[in-house]
Parts: C-alpha cells; sequence; structure tokens
C-alpha cells in the first residue's frame, strides 16, 4: 500500500489545525455576549455635567452611543470614539462645552400692531425649555397665539406674538377741580403711551390742575392731561386731589396785589408780583410749542407760543404754591420755567 497522507486545514491566520478542529494553543476564540461601555458627559475640564451611563452589547454588534441634550451645554468632542461592541475599559467621553443662549422675545400688541407692553425677553440655559403666556390683565381679548408657545432655547433669538382686540386707552371722565400733585421730581410726556419723557420735569410738592384723562385699557394706568401736549401717568410719583376753596376769591379780591392780578385763577392766591417790562424768548425747541392759559391753571386758550419765539412780559407773579406765571402784553399767562427771563 501507498503512504497514507494526514490532511491539514489552515485558520484565517495561517495556522494549522487538525482536520478534528481541534485548536492550537495560539488561536482564542471570544464568545462573550455581554461587553460593557461606559458614557461619560463631562465639560472641558473633564468635570462631569450628567450623570455616566452604561450600555451592553454582544461582541462587535453596533454600537449606538446615547448622545443627550445639556441645558447650557454643546457637545464639542468624543473621545475613545467606537462603533462597535469591543472591550473598552477607559469608556467613552462626550465632551461639552458652555455655551449662553439667545433670548426669546415676546411682543404683546392690539389689532392694530400697536404694543400694549413693553416686550418680554425669556432667558435660559442652550437647550431648555421654555414658555411664553399672554398677559393675565389682558387674557379675556387674546385673539392670537404664536405657533408655538413652547420651545427650547437655541444660540438664534426666538421672537413670539400675542395680539389682543384692545383699544389702547379710553376716555376718563374727571372731576372739575382735580388736579395732581407731585411727590418727587416727576416726568412728564407728550401724549398718553409713550415711552420717551420730556426734557423737563414738574417739580416736587407742586399741584397741576387736570384737563383730561385716559386709562390704559389692559391695566389700571391712568395718563391725567395738565394742559396741551403735557401728560403725566399714574405711574409717577403723584397724588390726586379736589381743589375747593371757596372763599379765595374773596381773599383775593381783599388783597393789596388785588388790582395788577384781578384775572388769575381763585384757586390759588398770590403772594408776589414784579413788573418786567422787557421782551424774552421761549425756551424750548424750535418746533415745539408752549401753551397759553387765561389765568394761571385757570382755563387753556389756542394761543400757542413756538419755541425760539419773542414775547413781551409785563409782569411776573408768584402763587402760593410757589409757581412762577408770567403775564404777557396780550393777557396770556405762561410759566416762567419756560421763558428766558
Amino acid at each position: 500500500m501507498g503512504k497514507q497522507h494526514t490532511r491539514h486545514h489552515f485558520s484565517h491566520n495561517g495556522e494549522k489545525t487538525m482536520e478534528n478542529d481541534v485548536l492550537s494553543p495560539k488561536v482564542k476564540k471570544i464568545t462573550r455576549d455581554d461587553v460593557k461601555i461606559k458614557i461619560h458627559y463631562v465639560d472641558s475640564l473633564g468635570h462631569e455635567i450628567a450623570k455616566s451611563k452604561t450600555i451592553k452589547g454582544h461582541y462587535l454588534d453596533k454600537l449606538d452611543i446615547p448622545w443627550q441634550e445639556i441645558p447650557g451645554y454643546v457637545l464639542s468632542s468624543v473621545t475613545n470614539f467606537q462603533q462597535t461592541f469591543i472591550p473598552n475599559s477607559d469608556g467613552i467621553y462626550l465632551v461639552y462645552v458652555n455655551q449662553l443662549s439667545a433670548p426669546v422675545i415676546v411682543y404683546h400688541r392690539n389689532s392694530h400692531g400697536q404694543l400694549i407692553s413693553d416686550p418680554q425677553y425669556l432667558e435660559g440655559k442652550l437647550n431648555q425649555s421654555f414658555d411664553s403666556h399672554p398677559l393675565q390683565e389682558a387674557n379675556h381679548f387674546l385673539i392670537h397665539t404664536p405657533n408655538n408657545a413652547s420651545g427650547q432655547f437655541t444660540d438664534k433669538v426666538q421672537e413670539q406674538e400675542y395680539i389682543y382686540n384692545v383699544r389702547p386707552i379710553r376716555e376718563l371722565k374727571i372731576q372739575k377741580n382735580l388736579y395732581v400733585k407731585t411727590q418727587n421730581n416727576t416726568n412728564v410726556f407728550s401724549e398718553p403711551l409713550s415711552k420717551d419723557p420730556l426734557d423737563k420735569k414738574l417739580p416736587y410738592g407742586t399741584s397741576w390742575k387736570v384737563f383730561g384723562a385716559v386709562s390704559e385699557t389692559y391695566n389700571n394706568i391712568i395718563w391725567y392731561n395738565l394742559g396741551g401736549n403735557t401728560w403725566v401717568p399714574s405711574s409717577e410719583k403723584i397724588t390726586t386731589e379736589i381743589v375747593n376753596r371757596p372763599t379765595t376769591k374773596q381773599e383775593m379780591l381783599n388783597s393789596p396785589l388785588n388790582q395788577s392780578v384781578n384775572d388769575i385763577s381763585y384757586t390759588y392766591s398770590v403772594i408776589d408780583s414784579m413788573n418786567i417790562n422787557r421782551n424774552v424768548k421761549v425756551l424750548y425747541y424750535s418746533d415745539q410749542y408752549i401753551t397759553a392759559w387765561k389765568t394761571p391753571y385757570g382755563d387753556m386758550d389756542n394761543q400757542r407760543f413756538k419755541g425760539d419765539q419773542q414775547v413781551f412780559v409785563n409782569k411776573i407773579v408768584q402763587l402760593d404754591n410757589y409757581s412762577v406765571w408770567a403775564q404777557l402784553d396780550d393777557g396770556y399767562y405762561v410759566e416762567s420755567k419756560y421763558l428766558n427771563l
């Protein structure tokens, strides 16, 4: 008989194995199906910013990293990245960097597009959730809400708009002898709802006659008209009072100044008077006007004086509330603070 030959097989790495598939000592077969990988969430300094997770899978199976949105942070890099389950004692590190978010601006308008309150600025961490809400005091007038009143803060400014079916102001009836008294140097405005005060303020402790009033329809703020384009809101430090002095007229008639100031309003008494008899200039911008009065704190007139205009002053008088008025040669009165005396 001829010589019998033994058949050999070769493993995938070229090593010989016996026909009965007995493994050689150099070949290892991995059969574990419980490979565990720890996922760490850290900042750029290595500090943990979220609880780590451990994921488990079969050897060489696809590994899906559990990405995570962390408010105030954005993913920057990955350390020890791998796509399959292979042993990794160090774990995978997801590195985040801190990042500021942009605000969400919420507008509240009436149906004519006018703002009925100051815009609201919602602020929070990046990716943090936010909720916007309508004005509580005007909620029953609401006719439009934003498509997404809730969302997440991003690195871009977001805007939302609520619309209400309201008139911005409504007229109020006032008592005939209503005055406001300042509790501080007080801002005044050219019209109701204005956000920009006029340059001059009402002095502390002075009283001013009210000629009309309007109320904001979405809150309790009242705007008082002190004559012409001069308005003061109740949100300023003021008080209101009804001034009735039935005996003041007689007091003025008995005053030694009566002959020269007999047309002064009966609301206040005159405590001093001085002749001026000279031309002065109106201390206002050339495109602005001041109001003329028939009597101080009495009735206004349609007569207006323009800024930089020359007027002739006969005399000045001081009332018992320490306000000073100029009597012009045409008989009208203007407050002396508006003149270059």
